[in-house]
Protein backbone atom coordinates (compact mmCIF):
# COMPACT_ATOMS: atom_id res chain seq x y z
CA UNK A 1 0.00 0.00 0.00
CA UNK A 2 2.96 2.27 0.48
CA UNK A 3 3.88 2.01 -2.97
CA UNK A 4 0.18 2.81 -3.92
CA UNK A 5 0.52 6.22 -2.15
CA UNK A 6 3.51 7.20 -3.26
CA UNK A 7 1.61 7.53 -6.69
CA UNK A 8 -0.93 9.49 -4.86
CA UNK A 9 1.31 11.99 -4.68
CA UNK A 10 1.12 12.52 -8.63
CA UNK A 11 -2.40 13.08 -8.33
CA UNK A 12 -2.16 16.52 -6.52
CA UNK A 13 -2.02 18.95 -9.54
CA UNK A 14 -5.76 17.48 -10.67
CA UNK A 15 -7.54 17.58 -7.27
CA UNK A 16 -10.17 20.10 -8.33
CA UNK A 17 -10.60 16.94 -11.44
CA UNK A 18 -10.64 14.60 -8.56
CA UNK A 19 -13.36 15.86 -6.41
CA UNK A 20 -14.70 16.88 -9.69
CA UNK A 21 -15.06 13.39 -11.05
CA UNK A 22 -16.11 11.70 -7.49
CA UNK A 23 -18.97 14.53 -7.01
CA UNK A 24 -20.52 13.44 -10.09
CA UNK A 25 -19.84 9.98 -9.97
CA UNK A 26 -21.57 10.27 -6.34
CA UNK A 27 -24.01 12.41 -7.72
CA UNK A 28 -24.98 10.10 -10.74
CA UNK A 29 -25.24 6.95 -8.36
CA UNK A 30 -27.99 9.03 -5.51
CA UNK A 31 -29.68 9.93 -8.78
CA UNK A 32 -30.16 6.16 -9.55
CA UNK A 33 -31.19 5.20 -6.10
CA UNK A 34 -33.31 8.29 -5.82
CA UNK A 35 -35.56 7.20 -8.62
CA UNK A 36 -35.67 3.59 -8.30
CA UNK A 37 -37.03 4.65 -4.36
CA UNK A 38 -39.15 7.56 -5.15
CA UNK A 39 -40.73 5.54 -8.21
CA UNK A 40 -41.05 2.43 -5.61
CA UNK A 41 -43.43 5.02 -3.33
CA UNK A 42 -44.86 6.82 -6.34
CA UNK A 43 -46.35 3.62 -8.07
CA UNK A 44 -47.47 1.89 -4.58
CA UNK A 45 -49.27 5.27 -3.61
CA UNK A 46 -50.86 5.56 -6.98
CA UNK A 47 -52.17 1.98 -7.15
CA UNK A 48 -53.26 2.41 -3.26
CA UNK A 49 -55.24 5.70 -4.58
CA UNK A 50 -56.67 3.59 -7.34
CA UNK A 51 -57.73 0.77 -5.65
CA UNK A 52 -59.49 2.63 -3.13
CA UNK A 53 -61.24 5.36 -4.85
CA UNK A 54 -63.92 2.58 -6.22
CA UNK A 55 -64.98 2.42 -3.09
CA UNK A 56 -65.86 5.82 -2.70
CA UNK A 57 -63.00 6.94 -0.58
CA UNK A 58 -62.01 10.34 -1.71
CA UNK A 59 -57.76 10.70 -1.64
CA UNK A 60 -55.59 13.60 -2.42
CA UNK A 61 -53.08 12.56 -4.06
CA UNK A 62 -50.50 14.51 -6.04
CA UNK A 63 -49.31 13.48 -8.37
CA UNK A 64 -47.73 15.99 -10.64
CA UNK A 65 -44.80 16.66 -7.96
CA UNK A 66 -43.21 13.10 -8.07
CA UNK A 67 -43.61 12.47 -11.75
CA UNK A 68 -41.70 15.86 -11.83
CA UNK A 69 -39.39 14.80 -9.22
CA UNK A 70 -38.58 10.97 -11.12
CA UNK A 71 -38.06 13.27 -14.54
CA UNK A 72 -35.68 15.48 -12.98
CA UNK A 73 -33.64 12.71 -11.37
CA UNK A 74 -33.79 10.96 -14.70
CA UNK A 75 -32.54 13.80 -16.66
CA UNK A 76 -29.25 14.09 -13.97
CA UNK A 77 -28.46 10.63 -13.68
CA UNK A 78 -28.41 10.72 -17.73
CA UNK A 79 -26.66 14.36 -18.12
CA UNK A 80 -24.54 13.13 -14.69
CA UNK A 81 -23.46 9.93 -16.21
CA UNK A 82 -22.21 11.34 -19.29
CA UNK A 83 -20.04 14.27 -17.62
CA UNK A 84 -18.32 12.04 -14.96
CA UNK A 85 -16.79 9.75 -18.03
CA UNK A 86 -16.11 12.27 -19.19
CA UNK A 87 -14.29 13.97 -16.23
CA UNK A 88 -12.74 10.78 -14.86
CA UNK A 89 -11.47 9.70 -17.95
CA UNK A 90 -10.19 12.63 -18.85
CA UNK A 91 -8.07 13.11 -15.65
CA UNK A 92 -7.27 9.78 -15.50
CA UNK A 93 -5.38 9.95 -18.98
CA UNK A 94 -4.21 13.27 -17.52
CA UNK A 95 -2.35 11.53 -14.68
CA UNK A 96 -1.23 8.76 -16.90
CA UNK A 97 0.41 11.03 -18.90
CA UNK A 98 2.35 12.43 -16.38
CA UNK A 99 2.92 9.15 -14.56
CA UNK A 100 5.05 8.79 -18.21
CA UNK A 101 6.85 12.07 -18.15
CA UNK A 102 7.95 11.24 -14.32
CA UNK A 103 9.10 7.93 -15.30
CA UNK A 104 11.25 9.41 -18.20
CA UNK A 105 12.35 11.78 -15.77
CA UNK A 106 13.63 9.40 -13.17
CA UNK A 107 14.97 6.84 -16.10
CA UNK A 108 17.29 9.83 -17.54
CA UNK A 109 19.65 10.01 -14.28
CA UNK A 110 20.12 6.38 -14.49
CA UNK A 111 21.24 6.14 -17.73
CA UNK A 112 23.35 4.71 -18.79
CA UNK A 113 25.19 3.73 -15.71
CA UNK A 114 21.89 1.44 -14.11
CA UNK A 115 20.03 1.45 -17.06
CA UNK A 116 22.71 -0.83 -18.69
CA UNK A 117 21.81 -3.49 -15.79
CA UNK A 118 18.15 -3.32 -16.89
CA UNK A 119 16.26 -5.21 -19.87
CA UNK A 120 15.03 -3.02 -22.28
CA UNK A 121 11.77 -4.96 -22.47
CA UNK A 122 11.53 -4.30 -18.90
CA UNK A 123 11.83 -0.82 -18.93
CA UNK A 124 9.03 -0.71 -21.85
CA UNK A 125 6.86 -2.71 -20.01
CA UNK A 126 7.15 -0.77 -17.49
CA UNK A 127 6.47 2.77 -19.22
CA UNK A 128 3.36 0.92 -21.03
CA UNK A 129 1.78 -2.24 -18.86
CA UNK A 130 3.02 -1.15 -15.46
CA UNK A 131 1.61 2.19 -15.71
CA UNK A 132 -1.49 1.54 -17.64
CA UNK A 133 -2.56 -0.34 -14.58
CA UNK A 134 -2.26 2.53 -12.56
CA UNK A 135 -5.61 3.87 -14.57
CA UNK A 136 -7.24 1.54 -11.75
CA UNK A 137 -6.00 3.26 -8.92
CA UNK A 138 -8.51 6.53 -9.27
CA UNK A 139 -11.29 4.85 -11.83
CA UNK A 140 -12.08 1.47 -10.14
CA UNK A 141 -10.09 1.89 -6.79
CA UNK A 142 -10.32 4.98 -5.04
CA UNK A 143 -13.20 6.48 -6.57
CA UNK A 144 -15.58 3.36 -6.49
CA UNK A 145 -14.63 3.12 -2.85
CA UNK A 146 -15.59 7.05 -1.70
CA UNK A 147 -18.20 6.81 -3.71
CA UNK A 148 -19.81 3.40 -1.78
CA UNK A 149 -18.80 4.62 1.55
CA UNK A 150 -20.48 8.70 1.32
CA UNK A 151 -23.68 7.35 -0.72
CA UNK A 152 -24.00 3.83 1.44
CA UNK A 153 -23.62 6.07 4.36
CA UNK A 154 -26.61 8.88 3.22
CA UNK A 155 -28.98 5.99 2.24
CA UNK A 156 -28.51 3.96 5.55
CA UNK A 157 -28.75 7.30 7.23
CA UNK A 158 -32.08 7.51 5.35
CA UNK A 159 -33.68 4.55 5.71
CA UNK A 160 -32.77 4.64 9.25
CA UNK A 161 -34.90 7.49 9.47
CA UNK A 162 -37.87 5.41 8.97
CA UNK A 163 -36.38 2.42 10.33
CA UNK A 164 -33.49 1.82 12.68
CA UNK A 165 -33.76 -1.71 12.13
CA UNK A 166 -33.66 -1.95 8.40
CA UNK A 167 -30.94 1.02 8.91
CA UNK A 168 -28.77 -1.33 10.96
CA UNK A 169 -29.28 -4.11 8.93
CA UNK A 170 -28.06 -2.64 5.48
CA UNK A 171 -25.29 -1.31 7.26
CA UNK A 172 -23.94 -4.73 8.76
CA UNK A 173 -24.62 -5.98 5.19
CA UNK A 174 -23.11 -3.27 3.32
CA UNK A 175 -19.57 -3.28 5.45
CA UNK A 176 -19.66 -6.78 4.74
CA UNK A 177 -19.83 -6.55 1.25
CA UNK A 178 -17.88 -3.45 0.64
CA UNK A 179 -14.63 -4.37 3.35
CA UNK A 180 -14.69 -7.94 4.67
CA UNK A 181 -15.67 -9.54 1.49
CA UNK A 182 -13.28 -7.78 -0.76
CA UNK A 183 -10.63 -7.79 1.66
CA UNK A 184 -10.76 -11.50 2.23
CA UNK A 185 -10.92 -12.20 -1.51
CA UNK A 186 -8.27 -9.94 -2.20
CA UNK A 187 -5.97 -11.67 0.10
CA UNK A 188 -6.60 -14.96 -1.35
CA UNK A 189 -6.00 -14.04 -4.97
CA UNK A 190 -2.86 -11.37 -3.86
CA UNK A 191 -0.48 -13.74 -5.03
CA UNK A 192 -2.15 -14.48 -8.49
CA UNK A 193 -3.15 -10.56 -8.95
CA UNK A 194 1.20 -10.04 -8.87
CA UNK A 195 2.08 -13.57 -10.47
CA UNK A 196 0.13 -12.03 -13.78
CA UNK A 197 1.84 -8.81 -13.71
CA UNK A 198 4.81 -10.43 -13.94
CA UNK A 199 3.74 -13.09 -16.04
CA UNK A 200 2.91 -10.69 -18.90
CA UNK A 201 6.43 -8.93 -18.38
CA UNK A 202 7.89 -11.87 -19.11
CA UNK A 203 5.40 -12.37 -22.09
CA UNK A 204 6.17 -9.10 -23.62
CA UNK A 205 9.81 -9.57 -23.10
CA UNK A 206 9.29 -12.85 -25.36
CA UNK A 207 7.79 -11.50 -28.01
CA UNK A 208 10.81 -8.20 -28.40
CA UNK A 209 13.34 -11.02 -28.10
CA UNK A 210 11.55 -12.99 -30.67
CA UNK A 211 10.81 -9.90 -32.92
CA UNK A 212 14.35 -8.94 -32.88
CA UNK A 213 15.95 -11.88 -33.42
CA UNK A 214 13.66 -13.50 -36.15
CA UNK A 215 15.98 -13.65 -38.74
CA UNK A 216 18.73 -15.06 -36.60
CA UNK A 217 15.99 -17.59 -35.28
CA UNK A 218 15.13 -18.78 -38.55
CA UNK A 219 18.93 -19.01 -39.88
CA UNK A 220 19.42 -21.73 -37.27
CA UNK A 221 15.81 -23.37 -36.48
CA UNK A 222 15.15 -22.19 -33.21
CA UNK A 223 11.77 -20.56 -34.13
CA UNK A 224 9.73 -22.89 -33.46
CA UNK A 225 11.32 -23.61 -29.61
CA UNK A 226 11.19 -19.85 -28.96
CA UNK A 227 7.69 -19.81 -30.04
CA UNK A 228 7.00 -22.93 -27.64
CA UNK A 229 8.25 -20.82 -25.60
CA UNK A 230 5.58 -17.75 -26.14
CA UNK A 231 3.11 -20.18 -26.12
CA UNK A 232 4.07 -21.61 -22.76
CA UNK A 233 3.91 -18.48 -20.97
CA UNK A 234 0.74 -17.42 -22.79
CA UNK A 235 -1.23 -20.32 -21.53
CA UNK A 236 0.61 -19.43 -17.96
CA UNK A 237 -1.36 -15.64 -18.45
CA UNK A 238 -4.56 -17.07 -19.24
CA UNK A 239 -4.64 -19.68 -16.53
CA UNK A 240 -3.88 -16.80 -14.04
CA UNK A 241 -6.39 -14.70 -15.33
CA UNK A 242 -8.91 -17.58 -15.27
CA UNK A 243 -8.32 -17.83 -11.84
CA UNK A 244 -8.57 -14.60 -10.89
CA UNK A 245 -11.79 -14.44 -13.06
CA UNK A 246 -12.78 -17.12 -11.33
CA UNK A 247 -12.59 -15.39 -7.53
CA UNK A 248 -14.08 -12.02 -8.77
CA UNK A 249 -17.25 -13.96 -10.24
CA UNK A 250 -17.21 -15.58 -6.95
CA UNK A 251 -17.16 -12.93 -4.87
CA UNK A 252 -19.35 -10.84 -7.14
CA UNK A 253 -22.11 -14.20 -6.86
CA UNK A 254 -21.71 -13.63 -3.15
CA UNK A 255 -22.40 -10.14 -3.20
CA UNK A 256 -25.86 -10.29 -4.91
CA UNK A 257 -26.50 -12.95 -3.16
CA UNK A 258 -25.89 -10.79 0.35
CA UNK A 259 -27.84 -8.31 -1.44
CA UNK A 260 -30.99 -10.27 -2.44
CA UNK A 261 -31.34 -11.43 1.24
CA UNK A 262 -30.83 -8.33 2.56
CA UNK A 263 -33.75 -6.86 0.06
CA UNK A 264 -35.85 -9.84 1.54
CA UNK A 265 -34.99 -9.66 5.45
CA UNK A 266 -35.80 -5.89 4.86
CA UNK A 267 -39.26 -6.95 3.24
CA UNK A 268 -39.83 -9.19 6.20
CA UNK A 269 -39.15 -5.99 8.62
CA UNK A 270 -41.06 -3.89 7.20
CA UNK A 271 -43.75 -6.77 6.71
CA UNK A 272 -43.88 -6.70 10.55
CA UNK A 273 -43.28 -2.53 11.21
CA UNK A 274 -46.33 -2.19 8.59
CA UNK A 275 -48.47 -4.48 10.52
CA UNK A 276 -47.65 -2.58 13.51
CA UNK A 277 -48.89 0.66 11.64
CA UNK A 278 -45.38 2.20 11.93
CA UNK A 279 -45.15 2.68 8.30
CA UNK A 280 -47.01 2.71 6.04
CA UNK A 281 -47.38 0.63 2.64
CA UNK A 282 -45.95 3.17 0.00
CA UNK A 283 -43.01 3.63 2.60
CA UNK A 284 -42.66 -0.24 2.60
CA UNK A 285 -42.17 -0.25 -0.92
CA UNK A 286 -39.92 2.36 -1.24
CA UNK A 287 -37.23 1.26 2.08
CA UNK A 288 -37.69 -2.00 0.21
CA UNK A 289 -36.46 -0.36 -3.45
CA UNK A 290 -34.07 1.74 -1.41
CA UNK A 291 -32.67 -1.50 0.16
CA UNK A 292 -31.90 -3.11 -3.38
CA UNK A 293 -30.49 -0.24 -5.01
CA UNK A 294 -27.85 0.67 -2.52
CA UNK A 295 -26.03 -2.33 -3.29
CA UNK A 296 -25.39 -1.07 -7.17
CA UNK A 297 -22.84 1.29 -5.03
CA UNK A 298 -20.88 -1.81 -3.86
CA UNK A 299 -20.86 -4.08 -6.60
CA UNK A 300 -18.47 -2.40 -8.30
CA UNK A 301 -15.60 -2.91 -5.57
CA UNK A 302 -15.98 -6.88 -5.94
CA UNK A 303 -13.66 -6.10 -9.51
CA UNK A 304 -12.11 -3.41 -7.86
CA UNK A 305 -10.36 -5.10 -5.09
CA UNK A 306 -9.13 -7.89 -7.10
CA UNK A 307 -7.49 -5.28 -9.02
CA UNK A 308 -5.55 -3.96 -6.03
CA UNK A 309 -2.89 -6.84 -5.92
CA UNK A 310 -2.27 -6.54 -9.06
CA UNK A 311 -2.12 -2.15 -9.19
CA UNK A 312 0.12 -2.77 -6.09
CA UNK A 313 2.13 -5.26 -7.90
CA UNK A 314 2.74 -2.93 -10.94
CA UNK A 315 3.48 0.30 -8.94
CA UNK A 316 6.48 -1.83 -6.74
CA UNK A 317 8.19 -2.87 -10.20
CA UNK A 318 7.87 1.10 -11.36
CA UNK A 319 9.61 2.10 -8.07
CA UNK A 320 11.46 -0.97 -8.11
CA UNK A 321 13.37 0.62 -11.30
CA UNK A 322 12.77 4.96 -9.91
CA UNK A 323 14.54 3.85 -6.80
CA UNK A 324 17.76 2.33 -7.98
CA UNK A 325 19.71 5.85 -7.33
CA UNK A 326 21.68 7.22 -10.03
CA UNK A 327 25.53 6.07 -10.46
CA UNK A 328 27.22 9.83 -10.20
CA UNK A 329 26.06 12.52 -7.40
CA UNK A 330 25.02 15.53 -9.26
CA UNK A 331 26.38 18.89 -7.69
CA UNK A 332 23.77 20.61 -5.23
CA UNK A 333 25.64 23.97 -7.17
CA UNK A 334 27.19 24.46 -10.48
CA UNK A 335 29.60 26.33 -11.75
CA UNK A 336 30.50 27.67 -15.27
CA UNK A 337 32.22 24.91 -17.21
CA UNK A 338 35.44 26.92 -19.56
CA UNK A 339 34.73 26.54 -23.21
CA UNK A 340 38.32 24.48 -23.52
CA UNK A 341 41.13 23.03 -21.49
CA UNK A 342 42.75 20.05 -20.79
CA UNK A 343 42.02 16.95 -19.20
CA UNK A 344 43.77 15.16 -16.51
CA UNK A 345 43.43 12.03 -15.13
CA UNK A 346 44.75 11.46 -11.21
CA UNK A 347 45.31 8.40 -9.68
CA UNK A 348 41.59 6.87 -11.10
CA UNK A 349 40.47 3.35 -10.27
CA UNK A 350 37.36 1.99 -10.98
CA UNK A 351 35.00 -1.39 -10.74
CA UNK A 352 31.46 -1.41 -11.36
CA UNK A 353 30.59 -2.75 -7.87
CA UNK A 354 32.01 -3.89 -4.69
CA UNK A 355 31.41 -8.25 -5.56
CA UNK A 356 33.76 -7.25 -9.17
CA UNK A 357 37.25 -6.65 -9.51
CA UNK A 358 39.27 -3.06 -10.74
CA UNK A 359 38.53 -2.06 -14.29
CA UNK A 360 40.71 0.27 -14.19
CA UNK A 361 43.73 0.92 -11.63
CA UNK A 362 45.68 3.86 -10.08
CA UNK A 363 45.47 5.44 -13.71
CA UNK A 364 47.36 8.63 -14.17
CA UNK A 365 47.17 10.39 -17.82
CA UNK A 366 47.50 14.28 -18.79
CA UNK A 367 46.12 15.08 -22.13
CA UNK A 368 46.45 19.08 -22.80
CA UNK A 369 43.87 20.93 -25.01
CA UNK A 370 44.24 20.08 -28.83
CA UNK A 371 46.65 16.78 -28.45
CA UNK A 372 45.09 13.62 -29.64
CA UNK A 373 45.71 10.07 -28.37
CA UNK A 374 44.50 6.73 -29.08
CA UNK A 375 44.18 3.71 -26.12
CA UNK A 376 44.57 0.58 -27.27
CA UNK A 377 44.11 -3.20 -25.20
CA UNK A 378 42.27 -6.22 -25.28
CA UNK A 379 38.70 -6.83 -25.53
CA UNK A 380 36.92 -6.25 -21.95
CA UNK A 381 40.61 -4.21 -20.52
CA UNK A 382 38.65 -1.22 -19.57
CA UNK A 383 39.09 1.25 -22.67
CA UNK A 384 35.40 1.89 -23.38
CA UNK A 385 35.09 2.28 -19.52
CA UNK A 386 37.78 4.85 -19.48
CA UNK A 387 35.43 6.77 -21.95
CA UNK A 388 32.50 6.70 -20.18
CA UNK A 389 34.13 7.80 -16.88
CA UNK A 390 35.50 10.85 -19.25
CA UNK A 391 31.17 11.54 -20.07
CA UNK A 392 30.58 10.54 -16.47
CA UNK A 393 27.90 7.69 -16.92
CA UNK A 394 30.12 6.51 -13.83
CA UNK A 395 32.07 8.21 -11.12
CA UNK A 396 35.43 6.65 -9.79
CA UNK A 397 35.51 4.88 -6.41
CA UNK A 398 39.19 6.50 -6.27
CA UNK A 399 41.17 9.30 -8.07
CA UNK A 400 39.50 11.77 -10.26
CA UNK A 401 39.51 13.66 -13.36
CA UNK A 402 40.06 17.14 -14.05
CA UNK A 403 38.65 19.76 -17.38
CA UNK A 404 40.25 23.04 -16.96
CA UNK A 405 41.64 22.25 -13.76
CA UNK A 406 38.63 22.20 -12.04
CA UNK A 407 37.04 18.26 -10.41
CA UNK A 408 34.20 16.91 -12.21
CA UNK A 409 32.16 16.70 -9.48
CA UNK A 410 31.31 20.03 -9.74
CA UNK A 411 30.06 20.14 -13.03
CA UNK A 412 26.53 18.80 -13.73
CA UNK A 413 26.71 15.56 -16.45
CA UNK A 414 24.29 17.86 -18.53
CA UNK A 415 27.23 20.26 -18.74
CA UNK A 416 30.19 18.17 -19.46
CA UNK A 417 27.65 16.82 -22.25
CA UNK A 418 28.05 19.90 -23.95
CA UNK A 419 32.16 19.57 -24.20
CA UNK A 420 32.27 16.23 -25.76
CA UNK A 421 31.56 15.03 -29.02
CA UNK A 422 31.09 11.21 -29.02
CA UNK A 423 31.04 8.46 -32.41
CA UNK A 424 30.75 4.67 -30.91
CA UNK A 425 30.98 1.46 -33.03
CA UNK A 426 27.30 1.39 -32.63
CA UNK A 427 25.64 4.08 -34.19
CA UNK A 428 22.17 4.68 -33.20
CA UNK A 429 19.92 5.93 -35.31
CA UNK A 430 15.99 6.50 -34.42
CA UNK A 431 12.88 5.68 -36.50
CA UNK A 432 12.84 9.43 -38.17
CA UNK A 433 14.32 10.99 -41.36
CA UNK A 434 18.08 11.53 -42.45
CA UNK A 435 17.84 15.32 -41.66
CA UNK A 436 16.14 14.47 -38.21
CA UNK A 437 18.45 12.01 -37.03
CA UNK A 438 21.24 15.01 -37.74
CA UNK A 439 19.53 17.73 -36.17
CA UNK A 440 19.84 15.44 -32.23
CA UNK A 441 23.33 17.05 -32.09
CA UNK A 442 21.96 20.79 -32.99
CA UNK A 443 18.33 21.32 -33.17
CA UNK A 444 18.72 24.75 -33.68
CA UNK A 445 20.71 24.21 -36.57
CA UNK A 446 20.63 25.95 -39.83
CA UNK A 447 20.07 24.61 -42.85
CA UNK A 448 23.63 25.83 -44.54
CA UNK A 449 24.95 24.57 -41.26
CA UNK A 450 23.21 21.09 -42.03
CA UNK A 451 24.65 21.04 -45.87
CA UNK A 452 28.45 21.60 -44.55
CA UNK A 453 27.50 18.56 -42.10
CA UNK A 454 26.24 16.49 -44.46
CA UNK A 455 29.10 17.50 -46.81
CA UNK A 456 31.81 16.96 -44.15
CA UNK A 457 30.40 13.28 -43.47
CA UNK A 458 30.41 12.51 -46.93
CA UNK A 459 26.62 12.32 -47.42
CA UNK A 460 26.43 14.21 -50.59
CA UNK A 461 26.45 11.64 -53.20
CA UNK A 462 24.30 9.40 -51.16
CA UNK A 463 21.89 11.80 -50.28
CA UNK A 464 21.55 13.16 -53.91
CA UNK A 465 20.61 9.84 -55.04
CA UNK A 466 17.78 9.57 -52.58
CA UNK A 467 14.07 10.44 -54.38
CA UNK A 468 13.32 12.25 -50.75
CA UNK A 469 16.76 13.39 -49.84
CA UNK A 470 17.09 14.43 -46.64
CA UNK A 471 13.46 13.62 -45.77
CA UNK A 472 14.42 10.09 -46.22
CA UNK A 473 12.92 7.78 -43.62
CA UNK A 474 15.54 5.69 -42.54
CA UNK A 475 13.97 2.77 -40.77
CA UNK A 476 13.93 1.48 -37.48
CA UNK A 477 17.70 1.30 -36.17
CA UNK A 478 18.68 2.59 -39.51
CA UNK A 479 17.20 -0.26 -41.10
CA UNK A 480 16.84 0.98 -44.23
CA UNK A 481 20.55 2.36 -44.21
CA UNK A 482 23.96 0.47 -44.22
CA UNK A 483 26.46 0.49 -41.47
CA UNK A 484 28.69 3.13 -43.47
CA UNK A 485 25.89 5.30 -44.47
CA UNK A 486 24.90 5.28 -40.59
CA UNK A 487 28.65 6.32 -39.49
CA UNK A 488 28.19 9.05 -41.89
CA UNK A 489 25.18 10.33 -40.60
CA UNK A 490 26.52 9.92 -37.18
CA UNK A 491 29.57 11.84 -38.46
CA UNK A 492 27.27 14.67 -39.53
CA UNK A 493 26.64 15.25 -35.53
CA UNK A 494 29.90 15.26 -34.54
CA UNK A 495 30.57 17.83 -37.15
CA UNK A 496 26.93 20.07 -36.69
CA UNK A 497 27.92 19.60 -32.70
CA UNK A 498 31.28 21.21 -32.77
CA UNK A 499 32.50 20.64 -29.45
CA UNK A 500 36.30 20.80 -28.29
CA UNK A 501 36.75 17.46 -27.44
CA UNK A 502 36.33 14.03 -29.64
CA UNK A 503 35.53 10.92 -28.16
CA UNK A 504 35.68 7.75 -30.65
CA UNK A 505 35.08 4.03 -29.77
CA UNK A 506 36.12 1.80 -32.03
CA UNK A 507 34.74 4.41 -34.99
CA UNK A 508 35.50 1.93 -37.76
CA UNK A 509 34.59 -0.88 -36.05
CA UNK A 510 32.80 -2.93 -39.13
CA UNK A 511 33.80 -1.11 -42.17
CA UNK A 512 35.26 -1.71 -45.31
CA UNK A 513 38.70 -0.85 -46.05
CA UNK A 514 37.41 1.97 -48.64
CA UNK A 515 34.50 3.09 -46.20
CA UNK A 516 37.45 3.34 -43.45
CA UNK A 517 39.60 5.47 -44.81
CA UNK A 518 36.55 7.82 -46.02
CA UNK A 519 35.62 8.10 -42.39
CA UNK A 520 39.23 8.36 -41.16
CA UNK A 521 39.54 11.34 -43.62
CA UNK A 522 36.73 12.76 -42.36
CA UNK A 523 37.28 12.88 -38.61
CA UNK A 524 41.15 14.01 -39.41
CA UNK A 525 39.44 17.19 -40.81
CA UNK A 526 37.06 17.29 -37.92
CA UNK A 527 39.25 16.56 -35.21
CA UNK A 528 41.36 20.00 -36.34
CA UNK A 529 41.92 22.09 -33.38
CA UNK A 530 40.23 19.85 -30.96
CA UNK A 531 41.40 17.17 -28.46
CA UNK A 532 40.73 13.70 -29.54
CA UNK A 533 40.50 10.68 -27.95
CA UNK A 534 40.33 7.56 -29.20
CA UNK A 535 39.99 3.78 -28.65
CA UNK A 536 40.36 1.75 -30.81
CA UNK A 537 41.78 -2.16 -32.12
CA UNK A 538 43.05 -1.36 -35.64
CA UNK A 539 45.92 0.22 -36.98
CA UNK A 540 44.44 2.29 -38.88
CA UNK A 541 42.72 4.75 -36.85
CA UNK A 542 46.15 5.06 -35.18
CA UNK A 543 47.06 7.57 -38.01
CA UNK A 544 44.82 10.41 -36.62
CA UNK A 545 46.89 10.36 -33.19
CA UNK A 546 50.63 11.59 -31.62
CA UNK A 547 50.08 8.76 -28.53
CA UNK A 548 49.25 5.88 -28.13
CA UNK A 549 48.17 4.47 -24.37
CA UNK A 550 47.60 0.71 -24.02
CA UNK A 551 45.68 -0.46 -20.62
CA UNK A 552 47.04 -4.14 -19.61
CA UNK A 553 45.63 -5.59 -15.53
CA UNK A 554 43.04 -2.71 -15.12
CA UNK A 555 47.34 -0.25 -15.70
CA UNK A 556 47.50 2.34 -18.22
CA UNK A 557 51.29 3.15 -19.84
CA UNK A 558 52.41 4.72 -23.00
CA UNK A 559 52.97 2.40 -25.60
CA UNK A 560 53.85 4.06 -28.69
CA UNK A 561 54.90 7.39 -29.97
CA UNK A 562 53.30 8.43 -33.49
CA UNK A 563 53.55 12.14 -35.60
CA UNK A 564 50.95 14.50 -35.69
CA UNK A 565 50.04 13.61 -39.24
CA UNK A 566 49.61 17.40 -40.23
CA UNK A 567 46.39 17.07 -37.68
Amino acid sequence: MKDLISFLQLFKPYKLWLVGGVFLSLLTSLASISLLTLSGWFITSSAIAGLLAPDGVAIAFNFMQPAAEIRALAIIRTVGRYAERVVTHEVTFRILADCRSWFFEKLIPLAPGRLAMQRSADLLAGITQDIDTLDALYLRLCSPLLIALIGGGAVVIFISSYSIQIGLLVLIMLLLTSVFLPWLFSHLGRHSAREIVAQTAIFKIAQIEILQGLADLLAFNAYSRYRDRIMTVSEQILDTQSKNNRFSAFLSAITVFVSQMTVLIAIVIGAVLFHQDRVSGPVLAMLSFSVFAVFELVNPLASSIQLLAKTQAAASRILGITNLGSVITEPLQTIDIPCSGDLKINNLSFRYSEQTDWVLKQIDLNIPQGSKIAIIGNSGSGKTTLLQLLMRFYDPQQGCINYAGINFKYFSSDQLMTRFSVLSQNVQLFSATIKENVLIAKPTASESEILQAIKMAGLQKFIHQLPEGLNTWVGENGAKVSSGEGRRIALARVYLKNAPILLLDEPTEGLDKETEDEVLNTLKQIARNKTLIMVTHKEAGLRLVDKVFSINNGYLKQSISYAQNNL
